[in-house]
């Protein structure tokens, strides 16, 4: 049932659940460092379960209840499960305060009135998703029964790009290191790695992506995956799972052409003929992850979930830093990501201020 995916799926994004006195209403919340974000889920299956002024009267004392036990600034989504929108329309239209989101179980719809703040975006893709897989479902007649395929699907489709993104890199590190099956470390980073003579002269293009995904030693892949694990997540909520892996595979080719560009043209000025330096690791790509959420974080006023401006801005000076005073670090390939992040999250991301109209699935 909807009910029980949408319970699930706030559980996942980090709400505790909080069962109230009055059936048919629940609560899930989440602290955040200055926010309190709280949805509250009204079933109201005919739309005559409550009048507008009994409405109101249950999310004013709701708040107030919150407010008593957590100071901060309270952040209200209310949800409102119907099979008659039309009833509760005014519920969402005469309410001035927080958020007011309807979710049509009849029609498999989510209707969002421009009125709404976009506050809780990421739980808008959540519901639109469970409510694009029962219309699939009930078009099929699989209502009572999920194939086994499906669920593990389902599954791993709702698995953060990012976790997924740090398994790859862990267990290619695994693979070249710890086992024969890629000939050892040395020669994958030989047939793998960045270099700009084999990109040039033997058409080896195939490098810019598997350098991506090497790391010299335990150290270099436990910082990379830790900064990716701190900031992916962030910009994967902001900008959803595919602009994420757009952002991420396009920063980082752009930091290998910026690294290979840089190196070309440092030997050719310096004469060093027969050299050619080789470059690896996935700090090109997490540079460019890092741009793109520093970019939102401005433009969202100082504040993106955790992360603020002021945060961000001194993780870059030290990262920045570190590669200065690291010969060993590709420094182009963390500045071309960097800009390529910054650049490709203007043109990808838009900071939404009013949802107009009615939006169904």
């Amino acid at each position: 049932m909807i009910e029980d995916r949408l319970s699930n799926s706030l559980i996942n994004s980090g709400y505790q659940r909080m069962d109230s006195n009055a059936q048919g209403i629940y609560l899930f919340y989440r602290i955040e460092e200055m926010d309190i974000m709280l949805i509250s889920v009204i079933t109201a299956t005919s739309g005559k379960e409550l009048t507008l002024e009994q409405y109101q009267h249950v999310l004013s004392q709701i708040k107030t209840n919150f407010r008593q036990s957590y100071p901060g600034r309270l952040r209200l989504l209310s949800l409102i499960l119907t099979a008659n929108a039309g009833e509760v329309k005014p519920w969402a239209t005469n309410s001035a305060e927080d958020s007011h989101w309807i979710v049509d179980m009849r029609n498999n719809r989510l209707i969002i009135y421009e009125t709404q703040s976009s506050t809780f975006t990421s739980i808008q893709r959540s519901i639109e998703q469970i409510l694009t897989e029962e219309t699939y479902q009930g078009r099929n007649g699989n209502y009572n029964q999920t194939p086994t395929y499906t669920s593990q699907m389902n599954r791993f489709k709702s698995m953060p790009a990012t976790m997924v993104l740090i398994a790859i890199n862990v267990l290619v590190y695994l693979l070249t290191h710890f086992t024969i099956f890629l000939s050892g470390p040395e020669t994958v980073v030989e047939k793998g790695a960045l270099s700009w003579y084999l990109i040039k002269e033997n058409q080896e293009y195939y490098r810019i992506l598997t350098s991506m995904f090497l790391h010299a030693d335990w150290s270099h892949l436990f910082n990379n995956m830790l900064v990716l694990l701190f900031v992916g997540g962030n910009l994967e909520r902001a900008v959803g799972r595919i602009k994420y892996l757009f952002l991420y595979f396009g920063t980082g080719i752009l930091a290998g052409i910026a690294s290979i560009s840089y190196n070309m043209w440092k030997e050719y000025a310096l004469a060093l003929s027969g050299n050619t330096t080789y470059s690896i690791g996935a700090s090109g790509a997490i540079f460019g992850v890092v741009g793109a959420v520093l970019w939102i974080v401005v433009i969202n006023k100082g504040r993106l979930k955790e992360i603020s401006s002021t945060q961000m801005l001194l993780f870059v000076i030290l990262s920045l830093y570190g590669g200065v005073v690291n010969s060993q670090i590709d420094q182009a390939a963390h500045v071309g990501g960097f800009l390529a992040g910054v650049i490709l999250s203007i043109l990808l991301y838009r900071k939404q201020g009013r949802i107009s109209s009615e939006k169904g699935i």
